[in-house]
């Protein structure tokens, strides 16, 4: 794709009123200087001289899958939870199964967090899941 020469014209316009915003924010239009000044706050911080680690990828999957689970629990827990105090089999419902919670056998001894549940306590998956199926599936009667 080729930069029209209109582009490149635009993109002069806002490096230059850039630098002149780095040397006097007070230089610029007051919608060049907000712009500016949310461009900056988007950037990394620094603290101390570090700059803060960014986010994994893999844990930020893991921390997605862990609060799914917490949701599909809330949701879908009831249709799982033994409400026939005479029925011989417990409900299954395809929506609850790791695999389609997106995780396997492996992986439930990771210690896991979720803000939506037990106060950010950390656990295993494991105990985790234990714990949701008491509260959301839990037998009735």
């Amino acid at each position: 794709m080729r930069t029209s020469i209109a582009a490149r014209a635009n993109l002069d316009l806002i490096e230059e009123n850039y630098r002149r915003w780095q040397r006097n924010p007070e230089s610029v239009d007051s919608g060049w200087a907000a712009f500016f000044e949310g461009f900056e706050l988007g950037e990394t911080p620094e603290h101390d001289g570090a700059v803060t680690r960014p986010v994994e990828v893999r844990e930020s999957s893991l921390q997605s899958r862990v609060d799914g689970l917490v949701y599909a629990y809330r949701i879908l827990g009831h249709t799982i939870a033994r409400v026939n105090p005479l029925g011989e089999t417990r409900p299954e419902n395809p929506l609850l199964t790791l695999r389609e919670l997106g995780f396997s056998e492996k992986d439930l001894d990771l210690r896991v967090v979720s803000k939506f549940f037990f106060d950010n306590r950390q656990m295993t998956l494991r105990d985790m899941i234990g714990a949701l199926e008491r509260i959301y599936a839990g037998p009735i009667g």
